[in-house]
């Protein structure tokens, strides 16, 4: 296979060191390519094979890969078929900002981690993000590089360390079976997040990973600092108030959209976490929008 050689210097817009893109792969220029910097992968959407030198690696949403310079690779859908998409968050970023976050968390040894992912290792840096623990922290990235409002090189770095941890400390999961408990705890707090707008019992999600009730109440608020009730009631408020910022629907359609099976319970909850009504929420949260 063919291969070419991308620059950092192509990518990186004027007074950053970060590169972010989202983008469906195909099969038109996908020869193997090299780079003069560090870059992550997430898988966003779809199947798929990421190419690592002459190593086919699956790769299907929630997989994450990251590779040093000079490493040799490319993403291809798993078929030309329009049905079959692969599409994947791309962060690059310089040796330099690797340094200056491996300095702001050395217990972590990032530096160490990265020398380790050499040609022949480069596959004990994918991880299966199976709590969606990294998506939102790639849809961040991408906005924020999209968006680049004042303090956009602090912001990127700050996202990128943070992606960095996550992924250390799923690596660190998946090689010490002694920490499988928290591993556990995460991916129910996880569980329950993403279905919190549903109508999810705390007896259910205790048995969903077959633990008691007790136990699971117990460990929950540890790990939370809430109540299972408290923290599924702020999951909800929150997606109301996106939905009463971007939307205008009605506010018993959105109380029903998040859970809630009468606008009563769900005003009364609203204004406890909020201090205000969803009506004044809205109203005040209009006011602020720029003039279009």
């Amino acid at each position: 296979m063919a291969r070419r050689t991308i620059r950092g210097v192509d990518l990186f817009r004027s007074g950053l060191s970060v590169f972010v893109n989202r983008i469906e792969e195909n099969f038109v220029n996908s020869d193997l390519h090299e780079h003069d910097f560090i870059e992550l992968n997430y898988v966003a959407e779809g199947i798929g094979f990421q190419y690592l030198g002459d190593k086919a690696v699956p790769a299907s949403r929630g997989d994450f890969f990251a590779l040093p310079i000079g490493s040799s690779h490319v993403f291809r859908p798993y078929s030309t078929e329009k049905k079959n998409r692969l599409v994947v968050y791309n962060v690059v970023f310089t040796p330099a900002v690797l340094e200056q976050i491996s300095q702001a968390a050395p217990e972590l040894a990032f530096d160490r981690i990265w020398q380790s992912l050499s040609e022949q290792s480069i596959e004990s840096g994918i991880v299966r993000d199976t709590r969606s623990t990294l998506a939102p922290l790639f849809e961040r990235i991408y906005v924020e590089h999209a968006a680049m409002r004042p303090g956009a090189s602090a912001m990127l770095t700050a996202l990128l360390t943070q992606i960095l941890i996550e992924w250390t400390r799923l690596r660190t999961t998946v090689e010490e079976p002694n920490s499988s408990a928290l591993a556990s705890m995460d991916e129910a707090i996880g569980y329950v997040r993403e279905r919190a707008l549903e109508r999810l019992t705390q007896a259910d999600a205790a048995a969903r990973f077959g633990l008691s009730e007790r136990h699971f109440q117990r460990l929950f608020q540890r790990h939370t600092g809430q109540t299972f009730l408290d923290f599924v009631q702020h999951q909800r408020i929150m997606t109301a108030c996106e939905l009463l910022r971007s939307t205008q629907h009605k506010l018993e359609a959105i109380a029903g959209l998040v859970g809630y099976r009468d606008i009563q319970s769900f005003s009364r909850v609203f204004k406890r976490i909020e201090g205000v009504t969803p009506g004044q929420y809205r109203k005040a949260t209009v006011k602020l929008q720029p003039d279009k």
